[in-house]
């Protein structure tokens, strides 16, 4: 259903603080007068075999939304205020860069979602249409024309971006605009997880001044100038009009996921704090009797959420299959010829740091030894995957079912990778397991957290079940590059996330990773300086390497804050490959180059 009763549980969670009314921000030069009043341009979600969802936001409530398609059919929106989108201190919006001068603290900002169900399409047919709202003061705000379309037929035609970890960096509006030059109007968007940064931000979603919002660079919107070679000395780029024709398809990356609620916290740290479900579990049980007297289930999962992590936000402004266990947090669809699987594979990012004084990936800080309420549980996983749990038990029932089989393209999507040598390649994905120091009383004098490279989640239990059942592409995403393999089961593994900044190709020869923990006690082949942690060499590119190492060689990655990358998976009469271009955004007069391209077979 559109408005499940997840979202609806949600609604209102801070309608008890007061919202600040500020001004949209001034419209940057891409955007026309009346479109500054739309929050964000209609955008296309979960389309069926004769429909599709058409999805907008604005900043007031409103009355009489409607989706018009070109033949004058008009079909109403239903309406949902948006539960958790607030500004802090550190928001860039309006005339506030990051200063506090507007939000000195987290304020809710008050954001309405539309969602209209359009029905009576032609499979295979494009069909023009836009979006109307009239707002409190009775104005019709109308969006430009765009094109929509249902499900597409078995043996259309497909062109699908493959892309992730935007995160409003300065590079992601060129490259989306590169996209939108070379192929126009797209099938679908594939999105390996990391949409922006914050997911409770609104300005982040639609309207950060530094002009890298997700929307905007998704939708032409953008307003991001980088510097270029020639007289000019610099280029502004827009981003592209993508989402506005395209069904999107998100999963879950670590940036989707917002820690332990407070709405007094600045928005970073709340998202900085999540507490694995177990120990709200735990915390809930040793007082329930005085937090949930009746022992409504309602209450007593709104709590054990707000104390240990949730996806509101996210859950709340994509429109997603929502018949698994886990409802739209992973999800298996049917694309015409193209069958994805969409799987929550992430954990929350900690500091690599090994300082006394600080919480990380491979330790707890000192200072709080005795505080577990201030502990940050290591990396540990959102969604388990493991064999045995509802999400592996879920997979192999789709990877047996008539519409994944009988598909000709099979693809799954999961954020952490899986083989990579990027910074985020290690830790494994493992659960972290404590180990626990104490002195000669017993006393605890340290908490360390080891992921040993056997006890890898993914390698040892999904990717089996991805290779036996014929899954020909894996798509990742997370350590902000571009790479790819192929493992011993023929199962291609592709991260294409490299749109603005990147962490590194760590590779023999190249300096090391840094993700690693500088710690003798640590074992050196859990967490390798260079390479895949499971030994895996990546396939260099087909056509030519776009970056050499320090050496000269060619490099089989990218890993830039110059060159960026995007990949396309297309489909025809002739099969299914993925074609990957380099594009140098200090010379925007040349078009991006085909650097790699593979089969899927």
């Amino acid at each position: 259903m559109p408005f499940s009763p997840r979202r609806r549980a949600g609604a209102g969670m801070l309608a008890m603080a007061l919202a600040l009314l500020i001004l949209p921000p001034a419209p940057s030069a891409a955007q026309s007068l009346e479109m500054t009043h739309l929050l964000t341009d209609p955008y296309l979600q979960l389309p069926t075999e004769t429909g599709v969802r058409v999805v907008w936001l604005t900043e007031f409530e409103g009355r009489d939304h409607q989706v018009v398609l070109a033949d004058g059919t008009r079909v109403a929106a239903r309406t949902l205020k948006m539960s958790r989108m607030a500004e802090d201190a550190d928001s860039h919006i309006g005339t506030q860069s990051g200063d506090g001068s507007l939000y000195p603290r987290a304020t809710p900002r008050a954001i309405w979602r539309h969602e209209a169900q359009v029905e009576g399409l032609t499979p295979g047919q494009r069909t023009g249409y836009h979006v109307e709202s009239t707002d409190g003061a009775g104005r019709r705000l109308t969006s430009e024309s765009y094109t929509l379309a249902a499900l597409p037929r078995p043996g259309q035609p497909l062109r699908i971006l493959l892309t992730s970890d935007h995160q409003q960096k300065p590079m992601t509006p060129a490259n989306m605009q590169q996209v939108e030059a070379m192929f126009g109007p797209l099938d679908a968007v594939f999105f390996a997880g990391d949409l922006q940064n914050v997911p409770d931000r609104a300005s982040g979603w639609f309207d950060d001044t530094r002009g890298a919002a997700f929307f905007p660079a998704m939708q032409g919107r953008a307003d991001t100038v980088l510097r270029t070679a020639g007289e000019a000395g610099e280029t502004r780029y827009h981003g592209g009009r993508i989402l506005q024709h395209a069904p999107l398809f998100p999963i879950i990356g670590n940036h989707e996921v917002m820690g332990r609620y407070d709405p007094r916290a600045p928005l970073v740290r709340q998202f900085n704090d999540p507490d694995p479900r177990a120990v709200a579990e735990a915390g809930y049980e040793a007082r329930a009797g005085l937090l949930n007297p009746s022992g409504d289930p309602g209450v007593q999962e709104g709590w054990i959420r707000d104390n240990a992590f949730n996806t509101l936000s996210y859950e709340e402004l994509f429109t997603l299959p929502d018949d698994s266990p886990g409802g739209e947090t992973y999800y298996a669809l049917r694309f015409g010829d193209v069958f994805l699987i969409g799987l929550y594979g992430t954990r929350i990012w900690r500091n690599p740091t090994m300082a006394s004084d600080r919480r990380g990936k491979y330790r707890e800080a000192d200072q709080h030894l005795d505080n577990p309420d201030q502990w940050g549980w290591g990396e540990f996983i959102f969604e388990d995957m493991a064999a045995g749990s509802r999400q592996h038990d879920w997979l192999k029932t789709v990877l047996a079912s008539d519409a994944f089989r009988t598909a000709p393209v099979k693809v799954a999507m999961m954020h952490t990778p899986s083989h990579g040598v990027g910074d985020n390649s290690i830790p494994v994905f493992a659960d972290p397991v404590p180990v626990l120091d104490r002195d000669e009383a017993g006393r605890l004098t340290g908490v360390r957290y080891e992921y040993p490279l056997g006890d890898d989640i993914y390698i040892r239990d999904v990717e089996p079940l991805l290779e036996a059942a014929g899954v020909h592409l894996l798509h990742n995403g997370h350590s902000h590059l571009w790479t790819r393999f192929v493992t011993a089961g023929g199962l291609n593994v592709l991260e294409t996330s490299n749109v603005g900044n990147s962490y590194g190709c760590y590779l023999p020869g190249q300096r090391p990773r840094t993700n690693g923990p500088d710690d003798p006690r640590f074992d050196a082949v859990s967490y390798p300086a260079w390479g895949d942690p499971h030994g895996l060499s990546p396939v260099p590119p087909t056509e030519f390497a776009p970056q050499t190492g320090e050496d000269g060689t060619p490099l089989p990655c990218l890993a830039s804050d110059v060159l960026s990358a995007f990949s396309i998976l297309e489909t025809d009469e002739t099969g299914a490959r993925v074609s990957s271009y380099v594009f140098d955004s200090t010379r925007p007069d040349v078009a991006p180059r085909l650097f790699d391209r593979f089969p899927l077979r």
